[in-house]
C-alpha cells in the first residue's frame, strides 16, 4: 500500500515543479508526519516504526513542506485523493499542516535529489519503497541562498509598496501626467498603470501575503523602488504634492529643466470648487456618465426594440417583427454620406450592426451627463461626449509614432501586443537579408530587444530603392517571454493601397514564420502573396467589451448633444452606442471648448476641474464609436443583417 503512496506523493511534486515552489514555515514535520498515523497503523519494524526511515526522513523534512500558490490557492504535495487507510488519513493531516503555515521563502537547492525510490534489505534482500523526488533545473541553483535572499527581498519590496501607497495617490500622478505636470511623465505612466492594477488585486485578495509569493515575477512588484514609485512613498508619507514633485524632478530632471504646466494641488481644486460656487455652478460639474434613460427617444436617429423601451419617453411604439439574416459582403458595400444614411436608409431600418475595425481604436466615445440643472455649455442640455484618447489608430500611426518611415515606396510594418520580441526579416531579390543585424538604411523600427519594453510594439521595413524582382518576408521568434495576446498583425503598402493581414497562433522560441512574397515589376508592387498560416484582415482586438474586426450590434444612434432639439453649436458627430460596449475607466466631462462664452474667463478653473471631476465608471451607460467630417472617417455598417454600406463623413 505504501508504494502506491509514494508513487502518488511523487507524481504531485513532479506536477508542482512545474511551477513555482514556495517553503512554508513548519517545525518537526516529519515527527507530525509520524505522528499523522492513526494507532495500531505503523507498527514497530526491527527498532523503529516501519515508517521511520532516514529516506523518507529526508524527502518529508525538505520537500514535504513545499506548495504551489495558485491564485491565491495553497496546493501541497499531500493533496492526494483515493488513497487507501491509513495512508488518506496521514494525507489529510499533512496537508492540513502544511496549508496553514506560512510561506517562508521560494525553494531553491543545490541537491539534485531528496529521497531514494527504493532499496533492499541487506539480509533478506526484501525491497523497501520510500518518498523521492528529483529538483527540476528551474529549482536548482548553485548558490540557493543567495538566490532565495533576492526573491526574498522582492517580496519585502512588493508587500511594502502594496501595503503603503494607495489607489487616490496613484490617480492624482496619473491626472499630473494626463496633463502634461510631470517631467517625462508618460515614460513612467505604463509602470503607474499596471502597479494599480496590480494594488486593486491585491486589495481584493485580502492583502494577502500568498498573492505577494505569487506576485514576485510580476514587473511592477519592485514599483515601490523606482524612481517615480519613489514620489508615491512620498505621497503615501503625508509630503505634500508640489514637494513630492519637485523631489522626484531633483532626481531625474536636468537642470535646466522647466515644468510647462504647474502641479495642481488639493487646495488649488478645493478654491475651484468655490469659484464654482460662487457662479452657481456648483452641481454642474460633477459630471457622470449618461445613461439611456435619460435620453429622449426624439432626439435620437435610431433605436432597437430592446433599447426603446429603456428610453425617457420610449416605453409605447415598440419595433416589431424579427429580420431574417444573411451574410452580407462588406467588400460590395454601397457608399453613401452620412447625411443619406440617415435620411433615406435610417429611418426604415431596423437592426444596424457596425463593422468595427483596428483603425477605429479612436473613435471609442462616451456620453456625458449631470444631475443638475445648471447648462455649462453652448448648447441647451446637461449632455456633452468624451473620445477615448489613449489608443492610437492604426499600426501605420504606430510607426509613425516610433519614428519609423511610413512614406516610402513600399512599407512592411508588424505589430504585436506583448512583450515577446519578434522581429521582421526580408530577403530581397539580389539576396540580401535585412534583419536587426543589418538593417541597411530599410529597417528603422526593431522594438522589445534586449527585454519587453512595451505591449504594443512595432517593427518597420521602408524600402525607397525599389528593384523588380521577389521580396520574401518573414518574421522570427527571437524571445518568446509571454503566453498571452500571441499572434500579430502585419500589413504592406504600396501607392497609399494597405493589405491587411494577421497570424493567429503563438510563435514559438527560436521559430520563424513565412509571411509574404512581394512581387515588383517596373517599379511598382504587382503581387502581395500571403504565406500559409496568414489571414487577411487585421488581427481582432478588444476594447471597451467589444471585439475588433467583426460586426457589433447597435442599441441606438444619435447626433452629439450640440446638436438636438434643433441646435447646431459646432462640429456634428454621428455616434452609434453599441451593444455591450462599456469604458472602463473614468472619463473626462467637461472640455473647454464646450462652455458656454460668459465662462471663458473661468477657462483655467475649469481646465482644473475637468481633470480632477472625471465621470466614473458606470454599468448603465451610452457607449460606442463615434464620427465626424472633421477627421475624414469612414465605417461600414450593415442594415437588416443583408445590405452593407460604406459611411464616409
Amino acid at each position: 500500500m505504501f508504494q502506491a503512496f509514494s508513487a502518488a506523493v511523487h507524481a504531485r511534486f513532479v506536477e508542482m515543479s512545474k511551477r513555482e515552489l514556495y517553503v512554508v514555515r513548519v517545525e518537526n514535520l516529519f515527527e507530525q508526519y509520524l505522528a499523522a498515523f492513526p494507532a495500531g497503523a505503523d507498527p514497530i519494524f526491527r527498532q523503529r516504526t516501519v515508517h521511520d526511515c532516514q529516506c523518507c526522513k529526508q524527502f518529508v523534512r525538505r520537500l514535504g513542506k513545499l506548495v504551489n500558490i495558485v491564485n491565491g490557492n495553497v496546493q501541497t504535495v499531500w493533496d492526494v485523493l483515493d488513497m487507501p487507510h491509513p495512508y488518506r488519513e496521514v494525507a489529510a493531516r499533512m496537508s492540513g499542516i502544511v496549508k496553514a503555515a506560512p510561506v517562508q521563502t521560494v525553494f531553491r537547492t543545490k541537491e539534485r535529489k531528496f529521497g531514494v525510490d527504493h532499496n533492499y534489505d541487506g539480509k533478506t534482500n526484501e525491497r523497501y519503497d520510500h518518498f523521492y523526488g528529483e529538483v527540476a533545473d528551474k529549482h536548482w541553483n548553485a548558490d540557493p541562498e543567495t538566490k532565495r535572499g533576492e526573491q526574498e527581498a522582492i517580496f519585502q519590496v512588493a508587500k511594502r509598496g502594496l501595503s503603503e501607497i494607495q489607489s487616490p495617490h496613484l490617480d492624482e500622478v496619473l491626472d499630473l501626467i494626463e496633463s502634461n505636470g510631470l517631467y517625462r511623465g508618460e515614460e513612467h505612466k505604463p509602470a503607474v498603470v499596471g502597479f494599480k492594477e496590480l494594488l486593486t488585486k491585491f486589495n481584493a485578495a485580502g492583502k494577502s501575503d500568498l498573492f505577494v509569493w505569487e506576485s514576485l515575477d510580476n514587473r511592477n512588484a519592485r514599483f515601490r523602488n523606482t524612481v517615480i514609485g519613489t514620489l508615491l512613498v512620498d505621497l503615501a508619507d503625508g509630503k505634500d504634492m508640489d514637494q513630492a514633485v519637485k523631489a522626484f524632478e531633483t532626481k531625474v530632471a536636468p537642470m535646466n529643466y522647466k515644468r510647462p504646466t504647474s502641479v495642481i494641488t488639493q487646495k488649488m481644486v478645493e478654491q475651484a470648487v468655490q469659484t464654482l460656487t460662487d457662479l452657481g455652478l456648483g452641481g454642474a460639474i460633477y459630471r457622470r456618465y449618461a445613461r439611456l434613460s435619460d435620453v429622449s427617444v426624439n432626439d435620437v436617429l435610431f433605436v432597437n426594440n430592446d433599447t426603446r423601451a429603456r428610453m425617457k419617453d420610449g416605453i409605447a411604439a415598440l419595433l416589431e417583427g424579427n429580420v431574417k439574416k444573411t451574410a452580407p459582403n462588406l467588400d460590395v458595400a454601397t457608399p453613401v454620406s452620412a447625411d443619406q444614411f440617415v435620411k433615406d436608409v435610417l429611418t426604415k431600418a431596423k437592426t444596424v450592426e457596425v463593422f468595427l475595425k483596428n483603425h477605429h481604436a479612436g473613435n471609442f466615445v462616451s456620453l456625458t451627463g449631470s444631475d443638475g440643472p445648471e447648462r455649462l455649455f453652448k448648447w441647451d442640455n446637461a449632455f456633452a461626449w468624451s473620445y477615448d484618447g489613449d489608443v492610437t489608430d492604426s499600426v501605420k500611426q504606430r510607426v509613425k509614432a516610433a519614428g519609423g518611415n511610413v512614406n516610402a515606396k513600399l512599407r512592411v510594418s508588424l505589430s504585436w501586443y506583448n512583450f515577446d520580441d519578434l522581429d521582421l526579416h526580408a530577403v530581397t531579390p539580389d539576396r540580401k537579408h535585412v534583419f536587426f543585424r543589418d538593417k541597411m538604411g530599410i529597417l528603422d523600427v526593431d522594438m522589445n530587444a534586449g527585454r519587453g519594453q512595451t505591449r504594443n510594439a512595432v517593427e518597420n521595413l521602408a524600402f525607397n530603392d525599389l528593384r523588380d524582382g521577389t521580396y520574401a518576408v518573414h518574421v522570427h521568434q527571437y524571445a518568446q517571454r509571454e503566453t498571452v495576446d500571441i499572434g500579430f498583425s502585419i500589413e504592406v503598402e504600396f501607392a497609399g493601397v494597405i493589405h491587411q493581414f494577421s497570424y493567429a497562433p503563438a510563435v514559438k522560441q527560436g521559430k520563424e514564420v513565412a509571411c509574404f512574397k512581394l512581387v515588383v515589376k517596373g517599379g511598382k508592387l504587382v503581387e502581395v502573396n500571403p504565406q500559409e498560416g496568414l489571414v487577411g484582415g487585421s488581427a481582432s482586438q478588444e476594447k471597451w467589451g467589444v471585439k475588433t474586426e467583426t460586426l457589433v450590434p447597435v442599441n441606438s444612434i444619435l447626433y452629439s448633444p450640440n446638436h438636438w432639439g434643433g441646435s447646431k453649436a459646432g462640429q456634428r458627430h454621428l455616434i452609434f452606442a453599441l451593444e455591450g460596449c462599456k469604458n472602463p475607466g473614468a472619463t473626462r466631462g467637461v472640455f473647454n471648448e464646450f462652455l458656454r462664452g460668459d465662462l471663458d474667463r473661468h477657462r483655467k478653473v475649469f481646465e482644473v476641474l475637468g481633470s480632477k471631476t472625471k465621470c466614473a465608471f458606470a454599468e448603465d451607460q451610452i457607449s460606442g464609436v463615434g464620427f465626424t467630417g472633421g477627421r475624414n472617417d469612414s465605417v461600414t455598417v450593415v442594415v437588416d443583417g443583408r445590405r452593407a454600406y460604406a459611411l464616409g463623413f
